[in-house]
């Protein structure tokens, strides 16, 4: 009994100083998962893999949003101008090749190489293609709006020229970005020698998309009448404007801090796989938002006043075209006349005494 009291003892004793070694540190620092990988190693692939999936699923969502917008865009303006119809068709195309390379990159990442820990740092070239996409269409829509906001001010190239500067400088930081993604295959390897690339062109979008609001709100402004139903549909527009330049800037900006914040996992790609899709519904929104905005603009309102004969023209940056062509949908603006009834009163003063 005591031999064997001594041998447990002398045993206990013997684990408990190998414990203390160096060497066993590392197995008591690093818990162990019931899957066999290390704690830190699953949260690198959540939050890398997880934010890619999530991403990828968001994606699609909003790319379903998009071609539903583009139908209900060809189905209300089939005589819209050409170039509104083809610059709809290519942002379209563009926007399901983003989708679809998204799918791939998901494939890739979670299918294709299940299980190899190495993956969250390795960048696929679909990955990479799919900021260059971002980009393109990022640079459609700043120049449609550069476009409204030059016919809103009257041709004023000091806000204009800046505008298409910037956008053109966000997407060859794109396109840069891109290349050498491809080019390095490595996530940590891109952050350190080109993540200054892409931190200017996500910091240039957000810069765009903040002149943009602000320009197309002070041009809505000064361009108010005196009538009532004129201002309600500046209202709008202008309201339509902040919305969807805060949400495209919003998102950029949070991609952006998470991709300076946190440069080692992919939640920044997570949030930039959404932000094509947001500027692709930004502007088809505008483009539908027209047949409304004109309804409002024509029809009578709630105490009998006559409706404002006004169809909106490219003044506002909104018309169908430059032609003289209108939607099938949109009705013609009417022409009421107005009967005007002037009654005169004459008054006479009388002097006391019954003289005039």
């Amino acid at each position: 009994m005591t031999v064997a009291l001594e041998f447990i003892n002398n045993y206990i004793t013997h684990i408990f100083l190998s414990l203390l070694e160096p060497r066993c540190w590392c197995h008591i620092q690093i818990p162990i998962t019931p899957s066999g990988r290390s704690s830190s190693s699953t949260m690198l692939v959540g939050s890398s893999l997880g934010a890619v999936l999530v991403g990828g699923i968001v994606c699609a969502f909003l790319s379903g949003i998009v071609t539903m917008q583009v139908f209900l865009y060809y189905r209300l303006y089939p005589k819209d101008h050409n170039k509104f119809k083809t610059m709809v068709a290519i942002i379209w195309t563009i926007d399901l090749i983003h989708t679809i390379m998204a799918s791939v990159s998901n494939w890739t990442y979670l299918i294709s190489h299940y299980g190899d820990e190495s993956m969250p740092d390795y960048v696929t070239w679909t990955i990479a293609v799919t900021v260059a996409l971002t980009a393109f269409i990022t640079w459609f829509v700043h120049c449609f709006f550069a476009w409204r906001i030059f016919t809103l001010s009257h041709s004023n190239y000091a806000i204009v020229v800046p505008i298409v500067v910037l956008a053109l400088f966000r997407l060859a930081a794109a396109l840069v970005s891109t290349s050498k993604m491809i080019q390095l295959q490595s996530f940590s390897r891109f952050v350190h020698g080109f993540g200054w690339v892409f931190t200017m062109g996500l910091s240039t979008a957000a810069a765009v998309d903040i002149l943009i609001v602000v320009a197309m709100c002070w041009y809505l402004n000064r361009s108010r009448t005196g009538f009532t139903e004129m201002n309600t549909v500046i209202d709008s527009i202008t309201l339509y404007t902040i919305e969807n330049g805060l949400l495209t800037c919003v998102t950029t900006v949070v991609s952006l801090i998470c991709w300076i914040s946190m440069p080692h996992n992919l939640i920044f790609l997570g949030l930039h796989f959404a932000i094509s899709k947001l500027y692709a519904n930004a502007f088809l929104a505008t483009l539908n938002a027209r047949v409304v905005l004109r309804g409002r603009s024509q029809g009578s309102s709630a105490d009998g006043d006559y409706p404002l004969p006004v169809l909106l023209s490219d003044r506002f940056g909104l018309a169908s075209s430059r032609g003289g062509q209108s939607s099938q949908n949109e009705p013609e603006p009417a022409t009421r006349k107005i009967q005007i009834n002037v009654e005169k009163v004459i008054q006479h003063d009388v002097v006391e005494g019954g003289c005039q």
